[in-house]
Order: C-alpha cells, then sequence, then structure tokens
C-alpha cells in the first residue's frame, strides 16, 4: 500500500471511529460538554471540518497560485475559537453534513493530487489525521464513550506502514 492509500484509509478508520461514537451517543448529549470543558461532540465535528476545509483550501491555493492566493498567516487559535462560534448555533444536522462534506473532500484532494504534492507537503498531511485522532480520543475519554476494541493498535500499524 502506498503512502496516500494509508493515510486515506487511516482518515476513513478515523471518521468510521468517530461515527460509531455518534451512534452510541444520545441524541440529548449531542452538544453537551464534558466534564472538563471539553468540546462536545457538535463542536467536535466542526471544528474537525473548519481545520480540514482549511487544509484543501490552503493547498489547493498552493497548487493553483494563478487561481487563489494563500490565506494570509493569522492566528490559528483565534481562528479555531471563531470557527466554534460561528457553529455553536447551527443545527447538529447541518454540523454533520459539514463534517462530512469536508472529510470527503480531504480525501478527494489527496486521491486527485498526491503526487503533486511535495515529500515536506506529504509529510503535513499527516497532521489532520493526528488531529482528528486526538479530537476522537479526547471525546471518548471526556463523555464516557470509551474506545473501540482494538482500533487504535490498528491506525497505529497503520501509520508506522506509511
Amino acid at each position: 500500500m502506498n503512502q496516500w492509500n494509508t493515510l486515506v484509509e487511516a482518515i476513513k478508520e478515523e471518521d468510521q471511529l468517530l461515527r460509531r461514537y455518534l451512534t452510541s451517543l444520545p441524541r440529548s448529549a449531542r452538544e453537551d460538554h464534558g466534564p472538563d470543558g471539553t468540546l462536545s461532540f457538535k463542536e467536535t465535528l466542526g471544528h474537525i471540518a473548519f481545520w480540514d476545509d482549511f487544509t484543501v483550501q490552503f493547498f489547493q491555493c498552493k497548487l493553483d497560485t494563478a487561481s487563489c492566493m494563500l490565506p494570509p498567516p493569522v492566528e490559528f487559535e483565534k481562528r479555531s475559537r471563531e470557527a466554534l462560534i460561528r457553529i455553536r448555533p447551527l443545527p447538529f444536522g447541518e454540523v454533520l453534513a459539514r463534517y462530512l462534506e469536508s472529510t470527503g473532500a480531504l480525501i478527494d484532494f489527496l486521491k486527485a493530487h498526491w503526487n503533486e504534492l511535495t515529500e515536506r507537503e506529504r509529510h503535513d498531511f499527516w497532521v489532520p489525521l493526528k488531529h482528528r485522532r486526538h479530537h476522537r480520543i479526547s471525546l471518548g475519554q471526556a463523555m464516557g464513550l470509551g474506545e473501540v476494541d482494538g482500533a487504535d493498535e490498528g491506525l497505529d500499524r497503520m501509520a508506522a506502514g506509511a
């Protein structure tokens, strides 16, 4: 399996684990924060969607500088907080749809443009996977959803093969 396949499969696996959490979480708890103030399930999906969208847009602009300008350097934490403020009033279904769309866009971008990326850029695409995984694990712990047996070992093997 080549690197982009490994990365795409790992992103898909993380997505499936988040979806399993969704099915095990009562509807009434989707917007509840964890006991330590952890992002709610809805906020987590919105946060991941925002950053996946940003990543795709950033690399699309890097590959085609004639069609768009790279966004100026900004305070990433500030952008993240602003994105969370924008998603809070949205219905859960809309945030979920944005998450699903951004996940698909990230995977489609990798499939279509992997060979156009430099080694450094390819390496940078592991960051969204780690980011997604970090939030999935934090969410599971905070919401008492537990771990899916063997999931992290499988993802560790996928990452080691890259």
